[in-house]
């Protein structure tokens, strides 16, 4: 996961706070951030990668009972979280 966080120019203990964010909810995500001492730049590469795909396990089971396809919904979510961090550290 290292590589990946690298490419998105977030460091490697990055990953811990994405993931918490993805599983769990934003708010266990700021607090595992805090104390990495990241730069503007990487908290807003963060946020906007959070911002595309947060909570997942509850959101989906929201949307599965609405008849959405789980699958593609998660690899959508996922697919555009990665690629807003690319956006996000090609345009800052």
């Amino acid at each position: 996961m290292a590589g990946l966080m690298h490419l998105v120019g977030l460091p490697g203990e990055a990953a811990l706070p994405l993931v918490m964010g993805y599983f769990l909810n934003i708010y266990a995500a700021i607090g595992a951030l805090l104390p990495l001492g990241l730069t503007a730049k990487q908290i807003s590469i963060m946020a906007a990668m959070l911002l595309m795909a947060h909570s997942l396990p509850m959101e989906l089971a929201v949307n599965k009972k609405t008849g959405v396809k789980v699958k593609g919904l998660l690899l959508v979510r996922l697919v555009l979280s990665v690629t807003s961090g690319l956006l996000v550290n090609w345009l800052m």
